[in-house]
């Protein structure tokens, strides 16, 4: 995951990888939740940690990132 803490924060665009974050809140056209409200779906404290400081509580982290660092602390065990 690449640092993109240069760039202008977008709550579209996940603060870790800089892809879009697939906000279900931003992309609705009437009211709905997101899929990170998902009973299945936790961030992991350490992950959110990774968020930079001037970019946290702006932009959603990607399903993308949250499946690729569970499965790096995984295969860490």
């Amino acid at each position: 995951m690449e640092n993109i803490s240069a760039v202008k924060p977008d709550d579209a665009i996940c603060p870790l990888c800089g892809e879009e974050n697939r906000c279900g809140l931003k992309q609705a056209s009437v009211e709905q939740t997101c899929w990170c409200f998902s009973a299945d779906v936790s961030i992991p404290q350490a992950l959110l940690d990774k968020v930079p400081v001037d970019q946290r509580h702006k932009a959603c982290i990607c399903l993308s990132c949250i499946t690729e660092f569970k499965s790096s602390q995984s295969r860490a065990l």
